[in-house]
């Protein structure tokens, strides 16, 4: 018999805002991470839902998360633009890079928006049906903490390094495309944890780099690339243009999410 419960989403919203206002975050960026992480819920995307929350608040508490960052443009050429998160939370650093880009593209016709200094910004979807339901051709990626081994190695490099893009379709909803370029994201092998539930065999290796349905062992070991030598060759290619492109820090020098609470993810 299932223990699962139901919550009326805008009960969850607002029961989540005052988790991230008690911890210090401003009203603002506490609205739009609750927002995102019950969107993703909604959306079946339990890996990067409420799950969360427990996370963001332990890093929070930490002071590893701005709780009132000043966002500031490095470097604005109009239709490019490079911003500084000042270490906010990630959905509001994302959220104001969405918003931007949609006003330069506004004004140029096609826009590009990099963000460094940042935490982790969740489901990226949130923000390319965003600019789809505006007009716009809309793609999102990011660098993540390096959880995958490049192609035939056994030593964790790159991260799940997820893409998604989204495509206005007139009166009907957008067509949204949103991915890892890991078989699955590392939320899924999380949440299978917490439930003890086993996981398939091609989900991950153990950190021996031998295949596991222990979630727990993979936890500690590395996921593995969609489509094999392909999947880590887009995992590269969006580390490069998150990561590197921006100044960011990326493959192994971004902190870890769960396993690091002694420095900022970066």
């Amino acid at each position: 018999m299932s223990d699962a419960a139901t919550y009326n989403w805008k009960d969850l919203t607002s029961f989540c805002t005052k988790v991230l206002l008690k911890n210090g975050l401003n009203f603002d960026h506490a609205l739009i991470v609750a927002e995102h992480l019950v969107e993703a819920n909604l959306r079946g995307v339990d890996s990067h839902g409420v799950s969360r929350l427990g996370v963001y608040v332990e890093r929070l508490r930490r002071g590893l998360i701005n709780t009132h960052p000043a966002f500031k443009a490095r470097r604005d050429n109009g239709g490019t633009v490079l911003l500084d998160g000042d270490n906010g939370a990630g959905q509001a650093v994302a959220w104001e890079a969405t918003r931007m880009v949609m006003e330069r593209a506004t004004d140029h016709g096609l826009a590009a928006v990099g963000v460094l200094n940042s935490n982790h910004c969740g489901m990226l979807a949130y923000y390319t049906r965003r600019m789809a339901q505006k007009g716009f051709i809309g793609v999102a990626m990011t660098s993540a903490p390096s959880v995958m081994a490049p192609w035939g190695g056994k030593k964790a490099y790159l991260g799940t390094n997820p893409f998604s893009i989204s495509v206005p379709a007139r009166e009907e909803e957008p067509i949204v495309f949103d991915m890892a370029t890991s078989v699955v994201a590392r939320g899924k092998i999380i949440l299978a944890m917490k439930k003890k539930e086993p996981i398939p065999p091609t989900w991950a290796t153990d950190a021996e780099g031998v295949p596991t349905t222990d979630p727990t062992e993979a936890f500690h070991g590395l996921v593995l690339p969609v489509g094999g030598p392909k999947g880590y060759g887009l995992s590269l290619m969006v580390d490069i243009l998150s990561g590197v492109l921006t100044g960011a820090c990326f493959g192994p020098y971004i902190g870890a999410l769960y396993d690091e609470y002694h420095r900022t993810q970066g």
